[in-house]
């Protein structure tokens, strides 16, 4: 594990016509990202990054294989500009004519390192996610040439026991990908979003970063507020109200010393918990 890991979070809205005009604009986004900070470790984009369908019929026309079009052309970035990542997440094609909704990670010589389908579908607040994608099975723990990444998309982040269980599986930093609107009819979801992922780095005493889209995207307005927080819950780096990129240097030195003086995760009581 690295020391120092620097990281880019890409906050942007998939608010081109096509899935292909959200992969060059993501291209050129990444492009941007790396020439703000040197020798970065990872730079990661949003949730359903390349476009947001609505109809099973359009799920099905946008679907594409990992790896793939999309894929292909980020790996081939990442290794010109000699970088790691996670390039948000897109609808894959899986068996049976379902698809999945999955994110990648690409390592620096661009290639495929793992990749992970989202378990927690959004059926909730009126939608039904599962109505076009199939919840994936699998939790993600990868390693990478800075240190053991665990992978999370959107709504799995009201789950606590997923980013517990990332941790207890070796995870030193948690990534999680979002298409978070701002809640209409219901009360706006800034805050729960906001408390959510702050929760997230303090329960774990883990790094967390997290990438959300802005603009408005398929009628939807997802409001951004992308951010690093580091492991004792303070946000270090938080994007604005607009297409942003933030950048944060992870300090694992740090997150080892908040793990020692808090107790980390050794005085957890599994004995007692409830199932």
């Amino acid at each position: 594990m690295k020391k120092l890991i620097k990281v880019a979070i890409c906050q942007r809205g998939a608010t081109g016509a096509t899935p292909r005009e959200n992969l060059e604009q993501s291209l050129e986004m990444v492009e941007r990202a790396a020439e703000g900070m040197p020798d970065l470790d990872l730079i990661m984009l949003p949730e359903c990054n390349n476009f947001l369908a609505h109809s099973g019929e359009e799920f099905q026309q946008i679907a594409e294989p990992i790896p793939g079009p999309y894929t292909d052309a980020m790996a081939k970035l990442a290794k010109k500009l000699h970088v790691n990542l996670l390039p948000g997440s897109i609808t894959e094609r899986a068996e049976g004519g379902k698809v999945r909704n999955t994110t990648a990670f690409i390592d620096r010589q661009g290639n495929l390192l793992g990749k992970y389908a989202k378990i927690h579908l959004f059926d909730a607040l009126g939608y039904k996610e599962s109505d076009n994608i199939e919840a994936g099975s699998e939790t993600c723990v990868l390693d990478t040439d800075f240190g053991r990444v665990g992978i999370q998309l959107c709504y799995d982040c009201r789950f606590p026991e997923l980013a517990r269980t990332l941790v207890l599986d070796g995870a030193e930093i948690l990534c999680i990908m979002a298409f978070f609107p701002g809640g209409n009819p219901l009360p706006p979801r800034t805050d729960h979003w906001d408390t959510l992922i702050n929760a997230m780095a303090l329960q774990n005493q883990t790094w967390v970063c997290a990438a959300n889209q802005y603009g408005l995207v398929g009628g939807e307005h997802p409001f951004g507020r992308s951010r690093v927080v580091d492991p004792w819950g303070t946000p270090v780096a938080v994007a604005g109200n607009h297409e942003d990129i933030i950048y944060a240097t992870l300090d694992m030195d740090y997150q080892s010393a908040c793990k020692e003086s808090m107790g980390g995760l050794n005085n957890r009581r599994p004995d007692v918990y409830h199932k």
